[in-house]
């Protein structure tokens, strides 16, 4: 980096030490191990803590992070995840968080064949699953379509899903991001069990133009008015859904959600229209 600074530094690390060397040796971009091994296991309050003591020293640093699902010293991502909704609540959450999100070989097709970077072709006769890459296409393709939205560390807001009892969900992954491209929402279960609570109030960021920590309500980190008169709408591009909210309410009481498991959910759409006079979206919200 000293001798020729346009130089692009990536590095291989693993056994969590990908902090390590975007932290202290200033590597541009790291594989990041910790998603595919923790997602895959469901140790989703460690993972949490992960993404939480990132941004909490830094956020930019979540933008040197290459996550993936497989590479080809792994098993096909087909074995590790299925092919069902972990799998889908699992690479959706790879392709909206800041980073670099990266696909192996063959992922999109199904293919079960562990490809070692040693081979210079496949030894398996195995055939496209259509029905899996035709969901790719309508669900995480039209994620990727809008990475703008995601890619950048600035505005990335993670929240916790608070329960009834008031303790925290650690299973439910839930983050926020925004961009001149749009605004955005991002919601996983990442457990067999499924769940029920609200989104609220942010984990604490570091500020860098004041290096103090801060956090913020889910309506602040979607850049909503929150006005009595006011109402949010938002579509999901994992199910094609339209949803309607009152804004005063959601900037109050949070968002709140029933989740099944494994359910995902990526708000994009997001904007925030005042009511008409004869309160048309009072009476679509209602």
């Amino acid at each position: 980096a000293e001798e020729v600074p346009d130089t692009l530094l990536l590095a291989e690390a693993f056994w969590l030490m990908e902090g390590y060397f975007v932290r202290s040796l200033g590597m541009h971009r790291v594989y990041n191990s910790a998603f595919m091994n923790m997602l895959r296991d469901e140790q989703n309050q460690k993972y949490r803590d992960v993404i939480k003591h990132t941004i909490e020293f830094d956020p930019e640093i979540l933008k040197r992070y290459v996550n993936f699902m497989n590479n080809p010293d792994e098993e096909p991502a087909i074995l590790q995840f299925g092919s069902g909704d972990k799998y889908f609540g699992v690479c959706a959450m790879m392709s909206t968080l800041p980073g670099l999100p990266m696909f192996g070989h063959g992922q999109f097709e199904g293919y079960r064949e562990k490809y070692g970077m040693e081979y210079r072709k496949s030894y398996w006769d195995e055939m496209d699953d259509e029905g899996l890459i035709y969901h790719h296409l309508n669900v995480i393709t039209p994620i990727l379509k809008h990475r703008g939205i995601f890619s950048g560390a600035e505005n990335f807001r993670l929240f916790d899903f608070y329960q009834e009892d008031g303790s925290v969900n650690e299973n439910v992954f839930a983050y926020s991001n925004h961009s001149t491209a749009g605004k955005g929402l991002f919601i996983f279960n990442n457990s067999n069990h499924p769940a029920s609570g609200v989104l609220l109030r942010s984990a604490s960021w570091k500020d860098r133009t004041n290096e103090k920590l801060k956090n913020e309500v889910l309506s602040e980190g979607l850049l909503l008015e929150g006005s009595k008169a006011n109402y949010i709408i938002f579509s999901d591009v994992m199910t094609g859904e339209e949803f309607i909210r009152h804004s005063k309410d959601l900037s109050e009481n949070g968002l709140h959600l029933v989740l099944d498991a494994y359910k995902c959910h990526v708000f994009l759409s997001v904007c925030e229209v005042r009511d008409t006079p004869d309160q048309k979206y009072r009476k679509i919200c209602e």
